[in-house]
């Protein structure tokens, strides 16, 4: 996902590329600013983590548009334990 997207603008995206909104990815990608390949990219993940673009009622929970983990050297805890 594109790094300063928002969890607000990643829910519009996904709310506006439902299948009963009738506009077309460009026309997303012109609205909110963002690329084309960025607004497939959020509508897919959203997809993959459970929305349901087909159902009547869409429903975007937070956890369908949170940043996934990021990948690298876990940080290091720097807290000393006394015994």
């Amino acid at each position: 996902m594109a790094p300063n997207t928002d969890i607000a603008t990643r829910a519009f995206v996904v709310s506006l590329k439902a299948p009963c909104s009738g506009k077309t990815t460009n026309e997303f990608a012109e609205i909110t600013g963002l690329s084309v390949r960025q607004v497939n990219r959020i509508y897919a993940r959203a997809i993959e983590r459970g929305v349901d673009p087909n159902h009547g009622l869409v429903v975007i929970l937070d956890s369908y548009l949170e940043d996934a983990p990021r990948s690298g050297r876990p940080s290091t805890d720097l807290r000393i334990v006394i015994c």
